[in-house]
């Protein structure tokens, strides 16, 4: 073995530990996204119009679009349901439009 294969195995594992790094980075991405979404809905669930104080509406209405795709993806169309029900309540000018980028962040 001469020392450039010495080096090759070094790149080798440490191309293999980055893998690995990025690869937990981004299930850990996902899940709090996931949890994120499921947090949102039970405030909007709970505390109705007073769940979005403070927040912007280009904010909240991205939050909808994101949580609406991920509800989709996971057949829990109860939960579709209600955030039509509640923009169609609180926020008549906006139309929910699922976010195709859920998909691929998720990998579903």
């Amino acid at each position: 073995m001469n020392q450039f294969d010495e080096h090759d195995d070094d790149f080798d594992a440490m191309e293999s530990e980055f893998s690995e790094a990025k690869r937990q980075a981004l299930e850990k991405s996902k899940k709090e996204f996931i949890k994120g979404c499921y947090e949102a809905y039970d405030l909007l669930a709970t505390q109705g119009q007073e769940a979005l104080t403070g927040a912007s509406r280009p904010d909240i209405q991205r939050a909808i679009n994101r949580m609406t795709q991920l509800f989709l993806l996971k057949e829990e169309y109860e939960r579709c349901s209600f955030l039509k029900k509640y923009v169609d309540q609180h926020m008549p000018e906006f139309e929910i439009t699922p976010d195709a980028s859920v998909v691929k962040e998720l990998a579903l």
